[in-house]
C-alpha cells in the first residue's frame, strides 16, 4: 500500500521516489514492446551492416494512381512508336551477286533452254509408259508384228484382226453352212480369244444377203476355229476379242481373213 506524505513546505501532490523507480521501470518495459513489435514487423532493420532492405512506399491518393498507370503505358507507347518506325522503314530487297563467268563455258543464243542431264532423261520418250486402250491392254505403238485394229466390238471392247493359227476345214464348217450360197456372200463374227488358241463367247456382227443365216452358222461352228491371241508391243494378248470374216464362193467355203486396220 502506497503511502503519501505531504511536506508542510510544499504545497500540492508530490511522488514518493518509489514511484517513480517503479513508473520509470513501466516506461522502459513499455518501449522495449514497442520496439519489439516493430522489429517483427519489418520496421527496424539492421544498423550499419549494409544489408538493410530499403522500404517501399505505397501512394494510394489519385495523383499516385494517375503516376502509375502513366508508367505502365509508357513502354507499350514506345513498343508501338518503334513498331512504326519498322514498317514505315522500307525493307531494301536482297540483291543476288553478278554471275562469275566460268572459262571455257558455251555461249547459248538468246531464247535458247538449257536443260541438264537428268532433264534430258526425263524427257526419253522411250521410256514412257504407254497409255491403255479402252479394254484395258495398252495403245499399240506400231511394233513391227502387231496385230492390225478392227475398229470395236461388243460393249465397245477393241477388235483386232484376227489370224488363223490353223484355218478351218470344209468338213468342219459344212455342217453348219446353209445349202444355197452365191458370189459375195460374206459373215462376220467378234470372239474372245483364250487360252491354246481357242475363242468363246462368239457373236455375230454381221452378214451378206441379210437373213440368210451365215453369220449364225459361223458363230455355231466356231468352237472349232484355233487362232492366234492378237499382239501388242509384240506380247500376245490372250483374252483380247478378235474379229472373223468368211467369204464365200459357189459350192465351197473358203475362210479369208480381212486386214483392214
Amino acid at each position: 500500500m502506497a503511502l503519501w506524505r505531504i511536506d508542510p513546505a510544499i504545497k500540492g501532490y508530490q511522488a514518493s521516489p518509489r514511484e517513480r523507480a517503479g513508473s520509470f521501470v513501466f516506461a522502459l518495459v513499455a518501449s522495449a514492446l514497442v520496439f519489439l513489435i516493430m522489429w517483427k514487423m519489418g520496421a527496424v532493420t539492421g544498423f550499419g551492416d549494409g544489408r538493410s532492405e530499403r522500404l517501399t512506399a505505397i501512394d494510394l491518393t489519385d495523383a499516385g494512381q494517375d503516376e502509375k498507370q502513366a508508367a505502365e503505358k509508357q513502354p507499350e507507347k514506345q513498343q508501338a512508336k518503334q513498331a512504326q518506325e519498322a514498317a514505315a522503314t522500307p525493307v531494301q530487297p536482297a540483291t543476288a551477286p553478278p554471275p562469275v563467268p566460268i572459262p571455257g563455258k558455251v555461249e547459248w543464243p538468246e531464247g535458247f533452254i538449257e536443260l541438264s542431264r537428268n532433264e534430258y532423261r526425263a524427257g526419253d520418250i522411250s521410256k514412257m509408259k504407254r497409255q491403255k486402250s479402252a479394254s484395258g491392254t495398252p495403245a499399240s505403238g506400231g511394233s513391227p508384228g502387231d496385230s492390225a485394229s478392227a475398229g470395236q466390238g461388243p460393249g465397245g471392247v477393241r477388235l483386232y484382226a484376227a489370224q488363223w493359227y490353223r484355218e478351218p476345214t470344209d468338213a468342219e464348217i459344212g455342217p453348219y453352212l446353209p445349202a444355197r450360197r452365191t458370189q459375195g456372200d460374206w459373215a462376220m463374227i467378234a470372239c474372245k480369244t483364250i487360252e491354246k488358241y481357242h475363242v468363246e463367247d462368239c457373236q455375230e456382227l454381221g452378214e451378206s444377203p441379210s437373213g440368210s443365216g451365215l453369220a449364225r452358222a459361223i458363230r455355231q461352228a466356231s468352237w472349232q476355229f484355233l487362232v492366234r491371241p492378237p499382239r501388242v508391243n509384240g506380247k500376245p494378248q490372250v483374252g483380247e476379242w478378235v474379229r472373223i470374216r468368211f467369204d464365200f464362193r459357189p459350192k465351197k467355203a473358203e475362210s479369208s481373213v480381212s486386214e483392214e486396220g
